[in-house]
């Protein structure tokens, strides 16, 4: 009776090993015919085996999503190839796939998704090593977390500011060398601008935001301007002569930060709170920025 258990394990066992064989086998298969039809540039089709996501599963917008890329795509001969799966697993109800590709002469992914049992596949875009697995999370709610530890090793390291959340206890020195803590602007809101002075629209909303500084008082509001991708000397010796910025400017490392884009808000209530994050520029982000801030004094 003993020996035919173990038998029986053993079967459910190399079952369940050519199961996984066949199901990373069409895996791999299906994500060569959506590189082929990328390299071909045969992108109405290429856009068939994208994740609904990138278009919200809309006809119209699948149209506009596959012209916009023949677009972009019209003097690009780059070419990808497909390496490896490097890792397959099963998330509830959905197969998920990480590929590593070579592509633009660097290490890339894509990610596959299943569900209907790894029979039919649907795929990310192309992605480098630099990605934040946030950023994947905000297209892929049900990505599995595992993936991280392959894609970004820094998962779960980073700021990350949530509207309704205290924030983590912050200590800067601004290029001036002034000392800025959470602890001393206790009782102050706080703005904080993430920006690059090589971000065209962060440079653009520039003399809008200082208008927002002189109108609001110092001794209630503090304003800081939390700069990524540049130096000290640069700023100070080359950009604020012929830019002048009146937030207190800080320089940072954006990979500390789960932010996707420039410039990104984040507006800060008398405890600490995060009440607002508001993600690019245009006027009616101006407005709304300086009715939060506002409300909360």
């Amino acid at each position: 009776m003993k020996y035919f258990k173990l038998f029986f394990l053993l079967i459910l066992v190399s079952c369940s090993i050519n199961q996984e064989n066949e199901i990373k086998k069409k895996a791999f298969q299906q994500a060569q015919e959506m590189a082929e039809l990328y390299n071909n540039r045969e992108i109405s089709k290429y856009v068939d085996y994208l994740l609904p996501v990138y278009y919200g599963n809309d006809s119209t917008n699948k149209a506009n999503f596959a012209g916009f890329w023949e677009m972009i795509l019209k003097q690009d001969t780059a070419k990808v190839k497909l390496i490896e799966i490097s890792k397959l697993t099963k998330s509830g109800n959905q197969y998920q796939a990480l590929y590593h590709c070579n592509f633009r002469n660097s290490k890339n992914y894509t990610i596959g998704i299943s569900n209907d049992e790894g029979q039919t596949w649907r795929f990310t875009t192309f992605f480098n090593e630099s990605i934040k697995f946030d950023q994947l999370l905000e297209k892929i709610p049900s990505l599995d977390h595992s993936f991280a530890k392959i894609i970004d090793e820094n998962f779960g390291k980073r700021i990350n500011y949530k509207i309704g959340e205290k924030i983590s206890p912050f200590n800067y020195t601004d290029i001036y060398g002034n000392e800025l803590s959470s602890e001393s602007l206790r009782g102050k809101a706080i703005v904080l601008n993430f920006w690059s002075p090589s971000c065209a629209p962060c440079i653009k909303e520039i003399p809008e935001l200082n208008k927002l500084t002189e109108k609001y008082d110092a001794e209630n509001v503090k304003f800081i301007a939390l700069a990524v991708l540049t130096d000290r000397e640069m700023l100070i010796n080359q950009f604020l002569p012929q830019k002048p910025f009146l937030y207190d400017i800080v320089i940072v490392n954006a990979d500390d930060f789960v932010i996707s884009s420039y410039p990104t808000h984040v507006i800060i209530n008398q405890n600490h709170e995060v009440k607002e994050i508001i993600t690019g520029y245009s006027e009616e982000n101006i407005q709304k920025l300086e009715q939060v801030i506002h409300d909360i004094l």
